[in-house]
């Protein structure tokens, strides 16, 4: 301990980032094999999908996509910059011309890179708001921050981490402009006109850095504008501290209009150039929105500092605070009515990242904090983004407000606000426990501090007629007890984030693979604008991974389109109408996969407008002197186009047949694989004489890719003038695919008991031939 102690500041903050980047690094292993990473999560493959085609055409990236909401195509709204910059470090270090291999190492680093990077600014909040001693204990906390490290990792290549990075950066700058102008007085430079003089002024240099870094974030991410807001909404806050104990405000005048000055100068020529047509005034996309929304910022914060001047010189505090809310309703009726466009986009902007869209309950990220998607209440996101931090985090912040630091100091006062408005928004998504990460940081940092001056309080002793804090001697042994209990949760939490990443499972990689390798190639790939031959169809969740792996177009993806159709094949009970959607979006592959039957089928069923329960029946099962009552799946869950492809092979359906199944058995009675590849076919029809009003059936054996027999049957009811049309799905003869008949179909009548034999060749069933065969 004594080493450590006499290390420098800068030392000790190295060794802190040497420390995080390693344990980020650590799935460098195992998800980087024969020169290609397998990314965390979903969005990377679509963050991948757009740095090769912007490394390939840099600077110039995808706008639309026509791989994505196939045959339609998507609109892409990501900001560019993020991928921009990993596109121009792999030219760098391709020289010009970096293979895929190096472009996926660089992208799968870069998050390592900007999360290490990120406990710098984190240092610097947490010294000027609390000490030195505060910020080296913040950023050992952030180091082993399991939601952080989760979006930081090798292969986690998501913006996210920027977010993190730009935000900190942004409040971090803001922060120290606060801390000059207060001190130094600003307001006394603005009263005497002295602008140069305040331009030229530390405080409006970091305001001017604070500015930048939110231009460079609405460059980076679409929810950029919860950062301009959250300044705009702590000014009403502070000023109305000041006008309570007097202190003058000329420095949140300065700060916060330098800051949104600079941003619109940064910003307004990059809008010129990206700005869509159609999407002018869109929040979703980098356009003419974002100007005004910063302008409006401006707006409010130079009339919130007229009121509270008015008010400081007529009135009492509290006073204030009336006139706000006033002021407030005022700016909104006259937003909604002079600009409803920009207002309509602000309101449904605000409801997204508090969780009002129906589809985002659907999405797991996107549940609130403390509840699952049954509705139940669940502390598992908390203490697996978290551990004993969030608590720690709690009590911090309970301490701070009781002490009345926020009323004392300016700069306390604006992190209690950040802190507070990004838990909102945690609280209304999980997904934005990442921001949160940071303040969940500060305050336990602020915790531990508190804990090592309690237990090892320091005197002060006179040496040489001067006055200084020296350590007193007590067993740093407790001190070290506590903070380990503290850190260890967060430390186990994190080794298991980086030994088992949510990572892409080795029977969809295997899948996709064989999917690029075994189907027609599509056209346009790298060239998004013009339309590919055929669709793939599979749930929302796995289309970047298709996108990417297997680089064939996809119906849905992680953006969500056409994911109401989407559920309404899966859900499906009549084989007409799910062909007819498959017709519409000209499909010709389905992937489906074991989590689509199990966990991800509540959200299938929302999204289809269904009711979850319809799909079983309650069953009650006496065990000694109890009863257990039981859900169990019903025929309409059987039914459903979903579990007749996955859990039967097609066998109900004339237009599906299995190409392909993973290796990994995930259920014995029936025996089913992880994931299974379905094509959709025009079937070849048996038709003929049977009795009137018998079931016909047609059956065959067959043998999968992984030797595995299954049997698929297809029936049809006869007319009343005994005539029956019979759709099958396989051929039986000169099959190509690597599912194959060992034998030959038997057509039988359920009343004559009638039989006879028909083979069937792969020609007839892709271009829907109809063959003749008379039962009586």
């Amino acid at each position: 301990m004594s080493k450590i102690d006499s290390l420098s500041v800068r030392t000790k903050i190295l060794l802190v980032m040497l420390f995080a980047s390693l344990i980020r690094l650590f799935p460098l292993s195992f998800l980087l094999s024969d020169g290609r990473v397998t990314f965390v999560s979903y969005d990377s493959y679509y963050h991948m999908r757009n740095i090769l085609y912007t490394t390939q055409h840099f600077p110039g990236h995808i706008l639309s996509d026509s791989y994505i909401n196939y045959p339609l195509g998507f609109d892409i709204s990501w900001p560019p910059l993020y991928d921009m910059l990993i596109s121009l470090v792999s030219l760098v270090v391709g020289l010009g011309s970096p293979s895929d291999s190096t472009i996926e190492l660089v992208a799968a680093l870069f998050p390592v890179v900007i999360g290490t990077l990120s406990l710098v600014p984190l240092y610097f909040t947490s010294s000027a708001l609390f000490g030195r001693r505060v910020g080296l204990y913040s950023i050992v906390v952030f180091a082993v921050m399991p939601i952080h490290l989760m979006v930081s990792m090798f292969g986690a290549t998501d913006h996210h981490v920027a977010e993190i990075l730009l935000s900190t950066t942004a409040f971090t700058l803001f922060i120290f402009s606060l801390k000059e102008g207060a001190d130094h007085d600003v307001c006394r430079k603005l009263t005497k006109s002295d602008l140069i003089s305040c331009i030229r002024s530390r405080s409006a240099i970091f305001a001017i850095g604070a500015g930048i870094t939110l231009a460079v974030s609405v460059l980076t991410w679409t929810g950029s504008p919860i950062f301009i807001g959250l300044f705009a909404l702590y000014v009403p806050v502070q000023l109305a501290l000041d006008l309570k104990v007097k202190r003058n405000s000329g420095y949140i005048l300065a700060s916060s209009c330098i800051m949104y000055l600079s941003a619109l100068v940064f910003v307004i020529p990059f809008v010129a150039i990206m700005v869509r047509e159609g999407y002018e005034l869109s929040a979703a996309f980098v356009s003419w929105f974002h100007v005004l929304y910063i302008l409006s910022m401006l707006g409010f914060t130079l009339m919130c500092w007229v009121v509270a001047h008015f008010i400081g010189n007529r009135g009492q505090w509290w006073h204030y605070l009336l006139a706000i809310l006033v002021l407030i309703a005022v700016v909104v009726i006259g937003t909604k009515s002079m600009m409803p466009t920009f207002f309509s986009n602000i309101i449904s902007g605000i409801g997204y990242l508090l969780g009002f869209d129906e589809t985002l309950s659907t999405i797991n990220e996107a549940l609130p904090l403390f509840w699952d998607q049954y509705g139940d209440f669940t502390l598992s996101s908390v203490w697996g983004g978290f551990g004993l931090f969030f608590l720690s985090a709690f009590a911090s912040l309970l301490l701070i407000l009781r002490k009345g630091f926020p009323s004392k100091n300016p700069t306390i006062a604006f992190f209690v606000i950040w802190s507070v408005i990004v838990f909102v928004l945690a609280l209304s998504q999980r997904r934005f426990m990442y921001l949160l990460s940071i303040n969940v940081a500060v305050l336990s940092g602020y915790f531990m501090g508190q804990l090592h001056s309690w237990l090892m309080p320091e005197a002060v002793k006179e040496h040489g007629g001067k006055r200084k804090k020296v350590q007193t001697d007590p067993s740093k042994m407790p001190l070290l007890l506590i903070l380990g209990m503290l850190l260890l949760p967060g430390v186990l939490i994190s080794v298991a984030a980086v030994s088992n990443p949510s990572v892409m499972p080795s029977d969809w990689q295997e899948t996709l693979d064989w999917v690029k390798d075994h189907t027609p190639v599509t056209s346009y790939y790298n060239d998004p604008l013009q339309t590919p031959e055929y669709g793939v169809l599979s749930w929302w969740d796995f289309g970047n991974w298709i996108i990417y792996r297997s680089q064939r177009p996809v119906v849905t993806n992680n953006f969500q389109p056409a994911v109401q159709e989407t559920a309404a094949f899966f859900l499906s009970q009549n084989e007409t109408e799910a062909s007819d959607i498959l017709d519409e979006r000209n499909v010709k592959y389905i992937l489906t996969d074991i989590s689509m039957v199990k966990g991800k089928f509540f959200s299938i069923a929302k999204l289809a407008g269904e009711d979850y329960d319809s799909f079983f029946d309650e069953e009650t099962l006496t065990k000694g002197s109890s009863a257990v009552t039981t859900k169990v799946e019903n025929d309409k869950f059987k039914n459903s186009m979903l579990v007749k492809l996955h859990v039967y092979d097609g066998s109900g359906s004339g237009h599906y047949r299995l190409l392909y199944e993973s290796n990994t058995t995930v259920t014995q009675d029936p025996e089913v694989k992880y994931v299974k590849v379905f094509e959709y076919v025009p079937g070849v029809t048996i038709t003929g004489k049977a009795q009137p009003g018998e079931t016909v059936y047609g059956a065959t054996t067959l043998v999968s890719n992984r030797d595995r027999q299954f049997d698929y049957y297809n029936s049809a009811v006869a007319d009343e003038n005994g005539t029956y049309s019979l759709v099958l799905a396989y051929s039986t003869q000169d099959g190509t695919s690597s599912t194959s008949a060992i034998l030959p179909y038997t057509i039988i009548g359920d009343k004559s008991r009638s039989s006879k034999k028909i083979n069937v060749t792969e020609s007839a069933v892709q271009t829907g031939e109809v063959l003749l065969l008379d039962l009586v």
